[in-house]
């Protein structure tokens, strides 16, 4: 009984290590297409790739240190508005309009409003008929600007037509008229200091002169009226002007033109005829001065010259 019980223990064993030896080789022989054996979950979370990282389903990689799921820490220091992602700051005013005439000055009032300054450029110093201006001032804030002219634009030296879309005409000249810009803000912006400029349009300043250096004329027996050239000149088209002219001493005048102007020239040349006096065997003299005379739009001027008679 004895020797019997130890031969089955010994046979029962070589077939329990047989029966193990047959399990991993059938294991082992599976094909491509067997199921795979179900992992047993442990209930926490698997460890990442060895270089640490890990990548969610659909997500991007960070080579940072992520939490579970893939998501990358946030940075503990994030970049600067205008710096990182996203479009940059461009007012720091939410809803200002866009500048139009430079950046608003900084810092803020004390009911929070931003400040604002105006650019005024300047309107100059004009000659009619260039009597006629737009003002182009501008508010930092973009928001308009108003305009108000001395006396309203109806006296002490400011006359003009009515201020319509920022343009004004001189009704008076010569004009010289202060005009205000003034912008009064709103709910983002604190009003802006008023800009003073100084608008002045003057009479047309009308220049007439003799032409020719010569300073002799020649009396003739036969023919002695000599022609001689004077010339008006402006900045701008010359109106409708009166001239004048005076003689002393061996001549007279003869013809000279009453009116000039009004044609659309700014230089006009004219002739003026002189009748020589015989001035002897001891010779003369003639002093001849020719006038644009002065009107409500032009300032005239005269010329004088001095000219030897002889033979």
């Amino acid at each position: 009984m004895t020797i019997t019980s130890k031969a089955g223990s010994f046979a029962a064993g070589l077939l329990l290590v047989a029966a193990l030896t047959s399990c991993g080789r059938d294991q082992a022989d599976k094909g491509p297409d067997s199921p795979p054996v179900p992992e047993i979950s442990t209930g926490l979370p698997s460890a990442g790739p060895s270089s640490g990282a890990s990548t969610a389903p659909g997500g991007s990689t960070s080579s940072a240190t992520g939490k579970p799921g893939g998501t990358a820490a946030p940075s503990q220091n994030p970049p600067r508005p205008g710096t990182g992602q996203g479009p940059a700051k461009t007012s720091s005013v939410p809803g200002a309009p866009a500048n139009p005439c430079g950046t608003p000055p900084a810092g803020r009032t004390q009911d929070g409003r931003a400040h604002q300054r105006i650019v005024f450029p300047a309107l100059g110093t004009h000659q009619w008929p260039d009597a006629e201006v737009t003002m182009r001032a501008c508010a930092t804030s973009g928001l308009p600007v108003a305009y108000q002219l001395q006396n309203g634009g109806r006296g002490d030296g400011c006359w003009t037509s009515a201020l319509t879309n920022g343009t004004v005409r001189a009704s008076v000249v010569p004009l010289t008229c202060e005009v205000t810009a003034t912008q009064a803000g709103n709910a983002a912006f604190a009003p802006a200091q008023p800009v003073v400029v100084t608008w002045t349009v003057n009479k047309l300043a009308v220049k007439i002169g003799w032409l020719g250096s010569a300073d002799t004329l020649v009396y003739s027996p036969s023919n002695p009226v000599v022609t001689l050239q004077a010339r008006v000149t402006a900045m701008h088209p010359l109106p409708r002007l009166v001239i004048y002219a005076d003689a002393n001493g061996a001549c007279t005048l003869v013809q000279v033109p009453r009116n000039i102007g009004g044609t659309g020239g700014a230089a006009i040349t004219f002739d003026v005829r002189v009748a020589l006096t015989d001035p002897g065997g001891q010779g003369g003299s003639c002093d001849l001065r020719v006038t644009v005379d002065s009107n409500h739009i032009a300032n005239g001027s005269h010329d004088d010259r001095h000219y030897v008679v002889r033979r």
